[in-house]
């Protein structure tokens, strides 16, 4: 042995592995380093298989498939042929009595074996049937036999109902049947057709033909061995047919649910529609009564919400003269004299009724026509002699007085008459 390889550090070295994937290649390409030692290492491998717990024994797998699959790919044989007798023994004596999540990683590893051909086809099936049987064992006793329901392997356990997964659903049983019936036939296939060629060609390829009793009685024998290898293509070819029947069927199944999903689909839709349809109707409904009725639901309106009349300004008042200085009441006026202030008095006074006939007048003679001589706009003297006929004199010279004040204050406000809807304050 080499001086640094003891078993004392091959078992150092497998009792410190731990599941991180630098940890497993460390180890793997050190035991491969010592390839000289790979019957020792794989026998040291198998004893501590055996007493390790059931994580550890996950860590030795890993590590197992690292160095069978490396030595594999670098094409060193020496670890292929030395785990070759002890890999279905160490495979399961891991697998049993650990936990359905740790054999499930187990299995996955199996798995790998036989989809990339690490070991020969016996060995694989070794593998595989020896961890079969510690399901079926598992199954039994957990379940009184083989009553308890099919379960879904993973692989290449198929639909032998000794897997650890979850119930397969009622439907997939059949499915799951024949699949493990063209499984089974393929491999009877394989070996009665390749012992069938191979008798085939001793028979045929020949250069000198024996005997013809010696040669009727190997063909006999040929014969036998390609009527046993056609039943065996025969039956996988049925356990095919009825598996696509399966499918078919399954797929049917599928077909119809999804149409029906989909029809209830395109059912929420029409309704989800039709409830966006009228609620945008509503919405609309509710603003249009809220444009044409603004009130609160008290009758009272809102500040923000008043109509057009009460937002238009108030009526200007007609200018109101001063408040009249009670006399004593004037003497008859004459018929001449009415008829005189009506031919000169505005068409349509805008003064109310109930005025003096006197203010009316002085009223009338302010809106009346201004003189202009070129020394300034003065009233024409005919107009006031004319206006004021007839009247009192201490009234006239009220009258006269009055109306030169308005003027004056008229002069100095400047005022511009203004719209009738605007109110000037």
């Amino acid at each position: 042995m080499s001086s640094s390889y003891t078993d004392e550090t091959v078992r150092s070295k497998l009792s410190a592995l731990n599941d991180s994937q630098d940890a497993i290649v460390a180890v793997a390409q050190w035991i491969m380093f010592h390839r000289r030692q790979a019957k020792r290492s794989t026998e040291l491998w198998f004893e501590r298989v055996k007493e390790s717990s059931a994580h550890r024994k996950l860590m030795l797998i890993y590590l197992a498939n690292e160095i069978i699959q490396q030595s594999k790919a670098k094409n060193k044989p020496e670890f292929g042929n030395a785990f070759t007798p002890l890999i279905a023994d160490g495979t399961a004596a891991a697998y049993d009595g650990c936990k359905p999540d740790i054999q499930d990683k187990m299995r996955r590893v199996v798995q790998v074996w036989r989809e990339r051909n690490i070991f020969k086809p016996e060995v694989q099936a070794e593998i595989e049937t020896k961890i079969e049987a510690i399901d079926r064992k598992t199954s039994g006793a957990s379940k009184g036999g083989l009553g308890g329901g099919l379960k879904l392997g993973t692989g290449f356990l198929g639909a032998g109902g000794l897997g650890k997964g979850p119930d397969v659903p009622l439907e997939f049983v059949p499915l799951l049947k024949t699949h493990k019936e063209i499984r089974d036939k393929a491999s009877t296939i394989a070996i009665t057709t390749g012992t069938a060629k191979n008798e085939f060609h001793k028979q045929f390829d020949v250069e000198q033909l024996p005997a013809p009793p010696v040669y009727a009685a190997r063909l006999s024998t040929l014969l036998k061995t390609l009527d046993t290898a056609d039943n065996a293509v025969k039956g996988a070819i049925e356990a095919r047919k009825s598996h696509i029947r399966n499918i078919e069927r399954l797929l049917e199944q599928s077909k119809a649910a999804l149409a029906k999903d989909e029809q209830v689909a395109l059912d929420l839709a029409e309704k989800r529609a039709k409830a966006e349809e009228t609620k945008a109707s509503v919405e609309n409904l509710i603003m249009k009564d809220l444009e044409e009725n603004p009130s609160g639901g008290d009758g009272s309106r809102t500040p923000r919400e008043e109509s057009p009349e009460e937002l238009r300004s108030p009526e200007i008042e007609a200018l109101t003269p001063p408040a009249q200085i009670m006399h004593e009441p004037e003497p008859p006026t004459p018929a001449s004299e009415l008829h005189h202030r009506h031919s000169i008095a505005p068409a349509a006074p805008p003064y109310p009724a109930e005025f003096h006939a006197g203010a009316s007048e002085l009223l009338a003679s302010l809106a009346a026509p201004l003189n202009n001589n070129g020394s300034g706009l003065k009233r024409s003297p005919s107009d006031d002699a004319n206006m004021f006929e007839g009247i009192d004199e201490d009234l006239v010279n009220m009258f006269k007085k009055e109306g030169a004040q308005q003027q004056q204050q008229q002069k100095r406000q400047k005022f511009e008459p203004q719209g009738d809807d605007e109110y000037v304050p």
